[in-house]
């Protein structure tokens, strides 16, 4: 009330439940769901942008951690041995589902 009576613009801070439900937040569908292979149903903000012609969406969800590392690698020139170098320093990393880890 304080801000408003000095003409400042001002909005309420929101729970993230409360965000979801919010009748502005409906009406502009700024929420999306998607199917991400390992983490089931995601709920994410849409793309920000909106055009007629080319209509945005949420074709597939990020990559798991890891998973582009060896390509970029590759694509900079580093060889298998020096990508293996790299992980058994532990600055390159493979995603999980090629890891030789046992499952949890």
């Amino acid at each position: 009330a304080r801000l408003e009576s000095h003409d400042v613009p001002c909005a309420p801070v929101l729970t993230r439940h409360e965000v979801i439900s919010h009748p502005q937040i409906i009406a502009n569908e700024i929420l999306v769901e998607s199917e991400h292979a390992q983490a089931g149903r995601l709920r994410q903000a849409r793309p920000p942008a909106r055009f007629s012609g080319t209509p945005t969406e949420v074709r597939f969800a990020a990559p798991a951690l890891g998973a582009d590392t060896h390509a970029l690698l590759r694509d900079l020139g580093l060889g298998e041995g020096d990508i293996e170098d790299l992980e058994a320093q532990g600055v390159a990393l493979r995603p999980a589902s090629e890891r030789d880890e046992p499952a949890a």
